[in-house]
């Protein structure tokens, strides 16, 4: 239940101060903060630069001991959890090297593993380190798009993230959040039907002020959204706000504190945000309600749930404030109107429910949505389109513009026969404000994959290999007594499903970063003539084998 308030504010939330240190040695100048708006989920705690450097020395914040490690060529690539007697958690992420000896440790692991990527969780007793403790060299690993370090802040037991803003660490913020614009949306008609009004936003000798003063609404009931940015005062960088609310007759209807996000709500920020406006090209909207799918608890109704009355058809003054973790404030003010009469919302003849499970099907394709998949109603569009290279037509199903919070199966029936040298090759391709690509399983005369997101769907088979380059211009044969490692590029229209390589028949780590294979020299290639092999996968089970002799 939302918690229930009655004043200009909402609750003060209260961690222990100085308990831990930055992590560098150098001072924190955020890239990015918590709750900061990214693809399909908020931003999970701090990225502090590294100016512009990798391999600075990381230090425990706080004594306690590593409990996990994890390794990976995607989100946070090569990370570290300690977890601390207070109860709390800390990760850090985007590492290039772990010190020596649990780096030592981790390579054990995935040697007897074959494996790279890993996750390895630890005893309590294994590895403790102290406060200030040195525990590894920053870097770039991972979905990282320069060099920073990634730090968050978790409740143990429930590994939820909370903000690391509020635990005072020294970041210098008397910057107030800068506010764009305001939009105000028709609450008789679902989010996803409407076309908002679009209010810009204007500093004005310190002030923010609405360049429509009072916005007329062909509605009775309307609810707002903002965009808003922070900036610390060291740093340029537009990271995200930490609270916003509506103002009414001098009383916060309803307003919303980034405060602490689980992983598995993070994707809720679709819902949290105008994500047809994002999608379609548009900015970063914040809603100041809460739409019937959305799960996410950052919201706080304190006399009403983010919407106005204008029922009176009288001038309504709101405010609409904003506040970073620091305590800065910004607000902006106008007045909302009733204008006109309340139109009905045209007939749906195929209407999705956010509450209810949803189901399409015809002869050619269908799908299922489970309940709680839709933050809103739809009223689902769908068209077929003839496609003349592929084994199905294209079906548009509704539009990319609208998320979807979990996956969902798709079925395709082949409009002619597939071949059977084929049928383990085939993929379904998804257009529409991106593309993504599912391997494909014949079920019962059916074509089944998985995705996340609506838009236009085709059958089509993948029979081209993957293809891996040698960098460097190696040679078959080659003398590679002092070189210090060897290297690959892959690449795949569907994606790589796996690679595993082999010296001399024994399995061989090459890390990956991207779609670059590296190995650095060590034990496991002692002088002597060699062979390496390395095999690389698509989803769609095509192989490329390289080999490579060489000397060390």
């Amino acid at each position: 239940m939302p918690h229930l308030i009655k004043a200009q504010q909402l609750p003060e939330k209260h961690y222990p101060k100085g308990y831990f240190r930055n992590p560098l040695n150098i001072p924190i100048e955020l890239a990015g903060n918590f709750g900061e708006l990214r693809p399909n989920h908020f931003h999970s705690g701090i990225d502090i630069k590294t100016q512009q450097r990798e391999n600075l020395p990381v230090h425990a914040a706080a004594e306690g001991f590593v409990s996990r490690v994890g390794i990976s060529h995607l989100g946070f690539g090569n990370v570290l959890y300690i977890d601390h007697p207070n109860g709390y958690t800390t990760v850090y992420a985007h590492l290039n090297r772990f010190y020596p000896e649990l780096e030592a440790f981790i390579k054990s692991k995935q040697y007897e593993q074959e494996s790279w990527a890993t996750n390895i969780t630890l005893p309590p007793g294994q590895f403790p380190v102290k406060k200030g403790e040195f525990i590894a060299w920053s870097g770039n690993t991972g979905g990282s798009g320069g060099p920073h370090v990634h730090l968050e802040i978790r409740d143990t037991k429930t590994e939820k993230p909370v903000n690391p803003m509020l635990f005072g660490f020294n970041i210098p913020d008397t910057r107030r959040p800068e506010i764009s614009r305001v939009v105000v949306y028709d609450r008789n008609k679902s989010l996803y039907e409407q076309t908002p009004k679009v209010v810009p936003v204007k500093l004005v000798k310190g002030e923010y002020v609405a360049t429509t003063p009072v916005v007329k609404m062909a509605t009775d009931k309307v609810s707002l959204g903002l965009s808003a940015i922070d900036r610390q005062s060291n740093s340029p960088n537009p990271n995200g706000i930490y609270e916003a609310m509506l103002i009414e007759n001098g009383e916060i209807n309803c307003g919303f504190q980034l405060d602490n996000i689980g992983y598995d709500e993070t994707r809720y920020l679709n819902a949290h945000i105008d994500y047809k406006m994002k999608k379609g090209g548009g900015p970063y909207v914040q809603l100041l309600f809460s739409l019937p799918g959305n799960h996410l608890g950052v919201y706080h109704e304190v006399i009403g749930d983010g919407t106005v009355d204008l029922s009176d058809k009288q001038p309504h003054p709101v405010t609409l404030r904003v506040i970073d973790a620091y305590g800065n404030a910004s607000n902006v003010k106008l007045t909302l109107q009733m204008n006109g009469d309340v139109k009905p919302a045209p007939a749906c003849n195929n209407a999705m429910y956010p509450d209810s499970r949803n189901i399409f099907e015809n002869d050619d394709v269908e799908f299922f949505l489970q309940e709680g998949s839709l933050y809103d109603e739809v009223c689902f569009r769908y068209l077929e389109i003839p496609n003349s290279k592929a084994y199905s037509s294209t079906f548009r199903l509704h539009t990319a513009l609208v998320p979807v919070h979990y996956s969902f199966g798709l079925r395709i029936r082949p409009k002619r026969t597939v071949p059977p040298h084929l049928q383990d090759k085939m993929v379904i391709v998804r257009k529409g404000a991106g593309e993504s690509i599912s391997a494909a399983t014949f079920v019962d005369g059916w074509y089944e994959g998985t995705f996340r997101d609506l838009g236009d769907f085709y059958l089509t088979a993948d029979t081209i290999r993957p293809r891996v380059t040698v960098l460097g211009g190696l040679k078959p044969g080659a003398n590679l007594s002092k070189a210090r490692r060897i290297a690959f590029s892959m690449s795949d229209a569907s994606g790589i499903q796996s690679y595993r390589a082999e010296l001399d028949g024994k399995w061989l780590m090459f890390s990956r970063r991207g779609n670059v294979l590296s190995y650095s020299f060590d034990e496991h290639c002692p002088p002597g003539n060699h062979k390496l092999v390395l095999k690389v996968t698509d989803i769609a089970n095509n192989e490329t084998t390289y080999t490579l002799t060489f000397k060390r």
